[in-house]
């Protein structure tokens, strides 16, 4: 019982990793023009670009 309970946290968690790394990657594809404050957007690597 223990070991199923930890075995669906453990696979809940992967798929949300999964999840929010294709959606950032999404995102850096697909930026949302309209909302932005700013006209630069942040890399990953920390470096801005136009």
């Amino acid at each position: 019982m223990k070991e199923m309970i930890k075995r669906i946290f453990l696979v809940a968690f992967i798929l949300l990793v999964l999840t929010a790394i294709s959606g950032f990657f999404y995102m850096q594809k697909h930026p949302l023009n309209g909302k932005k404050s700013t006209g630069k957007n942040l890399n990953f690597s920390g470096h801005v670009s136009k």
